[in-house]
């Protein structure tokens, strides 16, 4: 069967495995300096090698993954600067999808947010790692979709593509715990009341007190490491 895909089902199946690779870049699910291999992936998936190969060169050419001069396709090891730099460029976007959020949020999609955090809280509580990482991911996102500005989240993807793999640093055991109420609590309440520049107020809260707590628990290599 798989010699004999069409064209466009090949290009269909490069496309989920794309997803699926940048998917686990954004919620941690992939490490800093982590390889993949075709095998590795084609196994995994159930795929032949040809459209695995097509989705890494893709993702590394949009700089979420890097290749060796020996062809080997890894997770990058950002240095403070490059993570610096990316998280400036989130902050700023992330702050306007949000602030385009506020009047067109629905309250159920306000009532979803409550429940996407609390899972969140419960998976922290519990320090698991991935169930952490994949409830802040939904949080945020269903945030940015409510904006209704596919091209902007599309961007905001890439971002926390190449920074996802780094928010690993912040969960490993132990967790990291800012001091007071998590920032998702006040940007909800903001949302339900419809008060933009505390929602704005609150995506920059999380966004830059998470980042610069990641940052200060990279480890040694990663102070100054080329991606």
């Amino acid at each position: 069967m798989k010699h004999t895909l069409t064209p466009m089902t090949r290009q269909n199946i490069t496309a989920g495995i794309y997803a699926e690779i940048k998917r686990r870049l954004m919620t941690g699910g992939l490490v800093p300096g982590e390889v993949l291999t075709l095998r590795s992936i084609s196994e995994m998936l159930g795929v032949s090698q040809t459209p695995v190969r097509e989705a890494l060169l893709q993702l590394v050419s949009e700089r979420m993954l890097a290749m060796t001069p020996g062809k080997s396709v890894h997770v990058p090891v950002l240095d403070r600067g490059r993570l610096q730099d990316l998280r400036d460029i989130r902050l700023n976007l992330e702050a306007l999808a949000t602030e385009r959020a506020v009047p067109r949020i629905t309250p159920e999609e306000v009532r979803q947010l409550e429940a996407l955090h609390a899972r969140m809280a419960q998976a922290k509580a519990a320090e698991d790692m991935e169930g952490t990482l994949g409830a802040n991911y939904e949080f945020h996102f269903a945030v940015y979709r409510a904006a209704r500005m596919p091209d902007l989240v599309a961007i905001i993807e890439g971002l926390w593509a190449q920074t996802g793999p780094s928010l690993t640093y912040l969960y490993r055991r132990p967790f990291v715990h800012l001091e007071g109420p998590h920032p998702h609590l006040a940007l909800i309440d903001a949302l339900r009341r419809a008060d933009t520049p505390a929602a704005v107020a609150a995506i920059r809260t999380d966004v830059g007190g998470y980042g610069a707590a990641m940052m200060a628990r990279l480890p040694v290599g990663a102070q100054d490491a080329a991606a």
